[in-house]
């Protein structure tokens, strides 16, 4: 017995050794990449010899992580009804600014078509650019690979009309460059160009008239095999009283129409083909986007809904070099 206990404790104080070694060795490392680091910066002229530091392992900064989560708390917006009795706005969404899969040909197409059919609004429901980090080997995918790049790219490419304003949220893409980079692109995409206007991150809330909203939405969740069903369960899980009169999802990148539980509800399409992501997933891009008319009575109360679908079947290769100019 006494042989046993003895090799038992001969293993502990070698496991006890070799951890506090590695310790060591590992807060050595540390210490040499910082005096590095400093002794480059010197070199530079950046430090002055008397600044050379040799940090220990608790002064060494440690940037924070940031958590970023779906916003599930719409705000509210005023859609400042006139008193007309017909509206007609487009929805649409996932542009995906910054992926060379994007179609912003088609994208301009769609607005055009909006400016030629009277459309003074559009409303985006979210995922404006492709973001970063998605996945291993989403870089790959990108032609700009900064959120600097991608928000630039939005503010110059992004189809400017006479006369049509863009009300947009942000989805879980955008998200990725606030969580990587702490940066809010719909507030920076906003603030440099006064036809687009920033609803929220992942869902709004716009009141068209006193007695007719329309809810943008943007989830974080993946695809079901059927088109209708994420749809379906997210306006089953809706209680009575919070129900929107019509709601435009995003995210999915498919198109649907349907009525349910007293809801026009619409999932937007988009405007990127099919990545090599999507195409190893089984995952379909429908791309397009929907100019609406809607019938509402003297109280605003809706009386009709006429949602049509403007395809685009055919994507563009490489699209994106004709906006790199």
């Amino acid at each position: 017995m006494s042989r046993y206990l003895v090799g038992i404790l001969f293993c502990l104080v070698i496991a006890l050794a070799y951890a506090a070694f590695r310790d060591e060795a590992f807060q050595d490392l540390r210490h040499r990449k910082i005096r590095k680091r400093d002794i480059r910066q010197k070199q530079k002229g950046a430090l002055d010899p008397d600044q050379l530091t040799f940090l220990t392992s608790e002064e060494i900064p440690v940037e924070p992580k940031r958590v970023i989560i779906q916003n599930q708390e719409p705000e509210r917006f005023d859609g400042k009804w006139d008193g007309t009795t017909s509206l007609r706005f487009a929805v649409m969404g996932d542009t995906q600014f910054g992926s060379k899969y994007a179609q912003i040909s088609h994208l301009h197409n769609f607005y055009d078509l909006c400016e030629r059919e009277g459309i003074s609004t559009v409303y985006h429901t979210g995922d404006i650019t492709d973001g970063l980090k998605m996945r291993p080997g989403h870089e790959y995918e990108l032609y700009e690979i900064s959120a600097d790049g991608q928000v630039d790219d939005v503010i110059k490419n992004y189809p400017r009309r006479k006369g049509i304003t863009t009300h947009f949220i942000t989805g879980n893409h955008d998200a990725s460059l606030y969580k990587h980079v702490g940066f809010d692109v719909g507030a920076a995409i906003a603030k440099d160009r006064e036809d687009m206007i920033y609803l929220g991150r992942d869902c709004a809330v716009v009141d068209l008239t006193p007695d007719c909203t329309l809810e943008l939405r943007h989830p974080w969740d993946g695809s079901a095999y059927s088109i209708s069903y994420k749809l379906q369960k997210m306006i089953e899980a809706m209680e009575a009283d919070s129900k929107p009169n019509i709601l435009a999802v995003g995210h999915y990148h498919k198109e649907l129409s349907m009525f349910y539980r007293n809801i026009h509800a619409l999932l937007t399409g988009c405007f990127q083909s099919q990545t090599p992501f999507m195409r190893g997933k089984g995952l379909a891009a429908i791309m397009g986007g929907y100019i609406i008319t809607i019938r509402v009575d003297k109280n605003g109360h809706i009386q009709g809904f006429t949602p049509e679908f403007i395809p685009y079947h055919k994507p563009i290769k490489d699209d994106y070099l004709n906006f790199k100019r």
